[in-house]
């Protein structure tokens, strides 16, 4: 690896963090994804043997660790204790984000099917129907998509072909509306009213259903900063995405 050539903790960082998608593998790490094939789900952009190095180097950087995975095949990709430290960073490097250079979704940055991705980990389990649920998404405008959200109070998957259950649920949603809500930007009640979103299915599915998700961690703030006179507050937002 080249280095700056600096005796300073900064550079010493940086050498070890500002390649390019290091820091973006924290973060799919930080929120629970831990097989190979789920970080990749997080960072569609990355080919296999990018992402397959960037997880070489950061072990050799004591970083990440494999351990074995609790089904007893196979192994996943966890942090170590000085991944864990970098935990606080992230999220305030996401807060800075947020106050000086967030604005509306670019074209470039609309992804359906990753914007899905972030739902199934946005899930509150403990909100959901018992049993299974079934929300068929059909996504428009920018690079339109489709997929189905399956859902239980003990897991929650995204498919991209039909689960083979009957939908409980149909959500058609502008791309870009749909982005803006799971960050904060506008709610799903007024995407809902300016008819970028709409939801089918039983009246209480439907009434419950901005109960089931999260959203981003970062959407509090996001939609303090759309406020006028509103302060940030970082530290009172929720960590987990």
């Amino acid at each position: 690896m080249r280095g700056y050539g600096q005796y300073c903790p900064v550079a010493v960082a940086a050498e070890l963090l500002a390649d390019r998608w290091t820091l973006l593998i924290v973060r799919e790490l930080m929120v629970g994804s831990h097989r190979f094939n789920e970080i990749e789900r997080g960072l569609p952009r990355i080919s296999r043997s990018l992402l397959a190095g960037r997880l070489r180097q950061m072990e050799r950087a004591r970083l990440v660790e494999r351990r074995p995975l609790a089904t007893g095949s196979g192994s996943g990709y966890h942090l170590t204790p000085a991944g864990e430290d970098l935990k606080p960073l992230i999220r305030q490097l996401g807060y800075w984000a947020v106050r000086w250079a967030f604005a509306d979704p670019r074209d470039d940055q609309i992804d359906g099917g990753l914007v899905l991705w972030w739902l199934r980990l946005a899930v509150r389990r403990d909100e959901v129907p018992a049993g299974r649920t079934v929300i068929r998404f059909r996504l428009t405008g920018v690079k339109p998509a489709r997929a189905w959200l399956v859902m239980t109070p003990d897991e929650a998957s995204v498919c991209v072909r039909p689960p083979g259950f009957p939908d409980d649920l149909a959500v058609t949603a502008d791309n870009r509306a749909l982005h803006r809500v799971f960050l904060g930007r506008t709610t799903l009640g007024q995407a809902m009213a300016d008819g970028l979103v709409q939801v089918e299915g039983p009246p209480m599915l439907v009434r419950d259903l901005p109960r089931w998700f999260s959203w981003s961690p970062y959407a509090t703030e996001v939609a303090s900063r759309a406020r006028p006179g509103t302060t940030p507050s970082p530290g009172l937002a929720p960590e987990s995405r």
